[in-house]
C-alpha cells in the first residue's frame, strides 16, 4: 500500500474515495470502491461495493456484491448478491441474496440475517446463529452451529460444536466434535473425532452417523481447508484490485494510448523497455553520487522500485486495455477493471511456473514499459537564441 500512503485525499464523484476517513451519507447509483482508515455507509449502494479499511461499518443497503478486507467489520445492511469478505472482527447481522464468503479472526452471522445462498466461512472462530438457505462448508480453529442450515453441511475444524439444524447431509471432521441438545440432523451424517466416538444421541433424525476414518485429520496443525491461505490471498487481491482502481484513475489515458500501440512494433518496444529496466538503475545511481543530485536521485530511485512492484499490475492494465481495443469490446469502466484483475491472475499464475514463467514475465513488462515509454511525448527543450546587441 506505499503508493496510496504517498497519494493525497482526493475523490472522484462517487465512484471512487480515499482518505483516514470517508463516509457515504447520499445513495450512490454506480459502483463505488473506498480505500480508508475508516469507512462508514449510511445510505443505499445501487451498484457493486469494494472496500478496504480498518473499520468498516455498512448501514445501509447495497444492490450487488460487496467486496471488502478490513480489521473490524460490520454488515448491517441488506445486501442483493454476494459478500466477500477478510478482515479481523466480522459480523453479518442482516440479510444476504447471494453467498457469503468470509474468513477472519472471530466470524459471527447473527440470529436474524438470513443467507440466501451458500455460506463458506473460514478462520479462528466461526459462530453461525443465522439461516443459511444453501449449503455450509467450514475450516476454522472453532466452530459452533446454532442456527439452521437447509442444504448439506460440511466441517474440518479443531473444535466443533453443533446445536442448530442441518436439513441435508453432514460431513464432521474435528479434533473436539460435541453434540448439543438441540442438535438436529435431518440426513444421514458421517463424521471423524479425535477420540473415535461422538455421541449423537437422538439428533439424527434420519439416517444413522457413521465414524469415516477417511475424515481423519491427520496434523493439528493442518490448516484447516486452507484457509490461511485464502485469507491471505483475499487480502493480497482486494489490495490489487485498489491498486487497479488508482492506476487507472490517475493513469488511464496515457495506459490506454499505450495499449492502442503494443503490438505495432513488438521488437522496438521490447528493446526501449529491456533498455529502461536495465539502465535506470544506473544512471540514478550515478546521479546519487553526486551531493547536489543524491537527493533527486533518491526520488528516482524510490520511484523506479514503486513502478517494479507495480510492474505486473501495469502490464495487466495495458494487455486488458488492449484487448478491449483489439477485439472492440467496449466494456464499461467496471469491466475493464474485473478484466484486469483477471488478467493480473493469469500473469500471476504464469510467473510461478520455473524459467519459462520468469522468461515470459520479463518479455511482457519488457513490451508494455516499452509501449508506454514510447507513447511519451517527449518535448526537446528550446533554446531561444537572442540577437547579441551591437
Amino acid at each position: 500500500m506505499i503508493l496510496l500512503l504517498m497519494l493525497p485525499t482526493f475523490s472522484m464523484g462517487q465512484r471512487f474515495r480515499y482518505g483516514p476517513e470517508v463516509t457515504i451519507d447520499k445513495p450512490v447509483d454506480e459502483d463505488l470502491y473506498i480505500a480508508a482508515g475508516k469507512i462508514t455507509i449510511n445510505a443505499p449502494v445501487h451498484g457493486d461495493l469494494i472496500l478496504t479499511g480498518g473499520t468498516i461499518v455498512i448501514n445501509d443497503s447495497v444492490s450487488n456484491d460487496i467486496l471488502v478486507a478490513g480489521g473490524d467489520i460490520t454488515f448491517n445492511g441488506y445486501v442483493g448478491d454476494d459478500i466477500r469478505c477478510a478482515g479481523g472482527k466480522l459480523l453479518v447481522e442482516k440479510n444476504v441474496a447471494g453467498d457469503l464468503v468470509i474468513t477472519g479472526g472471530n466470524v459471527q452471522v447473527a440470529k436474524p440475517a438470513l443467507i440466501s445462498g451458500s455460506l463458506l466461512a473460514g478462520g479462528g472462530e466461526v459462530l453461525l446463529n443465522g439461516t443459511v438457505k444453501g449449503y455450509a462448508k467450514s475450516g476454522a480453529g472453532k466452530l459452533k452451529v446454532n442456527g439452521l442450515i437447509e442444504k448439506d453441511l460440511e466441517v474440518k475444524g479443531g473444535e466443533v460444536v453443533i446445536n442448530g439444524i442441518v436439513n441435508g447431509r453432514s460431513s464432521l471432521a474435528a479434533q473436539k466434535l460435541l453434540i448439543g441438545p438441540d442438535a438436529a440432523f435431518m440426513q444421514s451424517v458421517r463424521y471423524w473425532d479425535r477420540k473415535g466416538k461422538a455421541d449423537f444421541g437422538q439428533s439424527v433424525k434420519n439416517g444413522r452417523a457413521v465414524f469415516d476414518q477417511s475424515l481423519q485429520i491427520k496434523s493439528p496443525r493442518w490448516q484447516y481447508l486452507g484457509f490461511a491461505s485464502f485469507l491471505a490471498l483475499l487480502w493480497y487481491l482486494s489490495a490489487v484490485l485498489i491498486f487497479i482502481l488508482v492506476i487507472r484513475y490517475l493513469f488511464g489515458e496515457p495506459l490506454q494510448k499505450s495499449a492502442e500501440t503494443l503490438t505495432g512494433n513488438i521488437a522496438r518496444h521490447i528493446g526501449i523497455g529491456l533498455l529502461f529496466l536495465v539502465f535506470a538503475p544506473i544512471i540514478i545511481a550515478m546521479v546519487c553520487a553526486t551531493i547536489i543530485g543524491l537527493p533527486l536521485g533518491l526520488l528516482a530511485m524510490a520511484l523506479y522500485f514503486i513502478i517494479i512492484m507495480l510492474s505486473l499490475i501495469i502490464s495487466a492494465i495495458v494487455i486488458a486495455d488492449w484487448y478491449n481495443t483489439r477485439y472492440e469490446r467496449r466494456w464499461s469502466f467496471r469491466n475493464q477493471v474485473w478484466a484486469t484483475l483477471i488478467v493480473f491472475i493469469i500473469l500471476k499464475l504464469v510467473s510461478l511456473v520455473p524459467f519459462m514463467g520468469w522468461a515470459v514475465m520479463g518479455f511482457t513488462v519488457c513490451l508494455v514499459f516499452g509501449s508506454v515509454i514510447d507513447n511519451i511525448k517527449w518535448r526537446p527543450y528550446k533554446v531561444l537564441h537572442k540577437p547579441f546587441a551591437a
